[in-house]
């Protein structure tokens, strides 16, 4: 890609995803994202056996530094419910943590070289986009090489970065959204953890957030 049309966008977070997959079935049949003072967890899972379980850590953090009896510690503090709900543990298979990133390279086409996947973007994984992305570039691109064998017309392939720019951007805002709204940033005011609270009281009590939520996190639709 010449260096003269090539522009970067990127947002480096200051913390990551200590993140452990456990020998324990699920705790809970959704997925829980907990926003807590201490930092963001999740609990997801890998199958109905395999728990996939996350905390957030301060960027850089070895994830062998983290004892297992000290994660599962972690998580039952961020966790914690005031019903009968509780976390079950189980054995840590694997740790790692992954670092939070955004990044948007433009364009995504040049002559016959198309980027796709995180050749061309990056999420930080709260909104759990990448994976999707990445899908919908590579359907984008069959249906324009589809297009062209059908029709002869290449107008689909010269839009190819457009329109992959235009739903990538919609996921970067909202994994941005999701990242800020959750994860409790170094060095945060008074005023942006109250603005944080009231964020999420917003999607919990209005149908017009809640919904405008779960539009973009089911995914934003092929052009």
């Amino acid at each position: 890609m010449p260096a003269a049309l090539t522009r970067v966008f990127e947002r480096t977070y200051p913390f990551g995803w200590l993140g452990v997959l456990a020998d324990v079935p699920p705790s809970h049949d959704e997925l829980v994202y907990a926003r807590h003072d201490r930092g963001f967890a999740l609990l997801s899972m890998r199958s109905p056996s395999v728990s996939r379980l996350y905390l957030q850590v301060p960027e850089g953090t070895d994830a062998e530094s983290w004892s297992d009896e000290e994660i599962w510690a972690e998580l039952e503090r961020r966790f914690e419910t005031d019903d009968d709900w509780t976390l079950e543990r189980g054995p840590i298979t694997q740790k790692s943590v992954t670092p939070m990133r955004s990044y948007v390279h433009e364009p995504m086409r040049h002559g016959r070289l198309f980027l796709a996947g995180d050749a061309a973007h990056i999420v930080p994984p709260t909104g759990a986009k990448g994976l999707n992305l990445a899908v919908g570039d590579v359907v984008t691109f069959a249906r324009a090489l589809v297009h062209e064998r059908e029709t002869g017309s290449a107008d689909l392939l010269e839009a190819y970065s457009r329109t992959c720019l235009r739903r990538v951007w919609q996921a970067e805002r909202f994994s941005y959204d999701m990242t800020t709204l959750l994860h409790r940033a170094p060095g945060a005011t008074p005023f942006e953890e109250r603005l944080q609270l009231a964020r999420l009281d917003r999607i919990a009590s209005s149908r017009a957030a809640e919904t405008d939520l779960a539009e973009a996190y089911t995914g934003f639709p092929f052009e």
